[in-house]
């Protein structure tokens, strides 16, 4: 691919991104996802091989883009519970929902497949996340699992329930435990 193509792919992979955050991919063909990005379905196979292809292209960017997220948040902040503080602004600020519901709907299909566009996405986004969580927290695995945890167990909370105030408060808690 040229530069040029490599510019239009990561200009789609966004585009894909923002629209399976909020439409999901599972259930959606390569024709009105092409038309809703701008593309067509020729170009969208030239790209990224299959719909197959697609999706893991679309769950590797929003893993990327989280873990860049990530890695900020710890760079940027003095201290874990700062780093951790920043990192839970962004995923739970209402203009990322969607993106966090693709990201629960992508693992919770991670756990039946066998083949296929999910598979591995669950145990991927554990084991890029833990290396640097482990670093925030000097090492400390069982740290580090717990804190990859009780984010994730608040955030599904978060957009079961929408009760604000009521998990704010809990991940407040959890920030003085650890």
């Amino acid at each position: 691919m040229t530069h040029r193509d490599d510019s239009r792919r990561d200009e789609l992979l966004g585009k894909l991104l923002d629209y399976s955050a909020t439409h999901g991919l599972s259930e959606t063909s390569l024709r009105p996802l092409a038309a809703a990005v701008g593309s067509s379905p020729r170009m969208l196979l030239y790209f990224f091989g299959s719909k197959e292809g697609l999706v893991r292209e679309v769950h590797r960017h929003a893993r990327d883009v989280q873990l860049q997220l990530l890695a900020d948040a710890l760079k940027d902040c003095s201290n874990r519970t700062e780093a951790l503080r920043s990192l839970w602004q962004w995923l739970s600020s209402p203009a990322h929902h969607n993106v966090v519901r693709f990201f629960f709907e992508s693992y919770a299909r991670s756990l039946h497949a066998h083949g296929g566009a999910w598979e591995g996405f669950g145990e991927a986004s554990i084991r890029e996340w833990l290396p640097q969580l482990r670093q925030a927290f000097g090492g400390s695995d069982t740290e580090a699992t717990l804190a990859l945890a009780a984010l994730r167990g608040l955030l599904l909370d978060l957009l079961a329930t929408g009760d604000t105030e009521r998990v704010e408060q809990a991940f407040e808690d959890l920030l003085r435990k650890l």
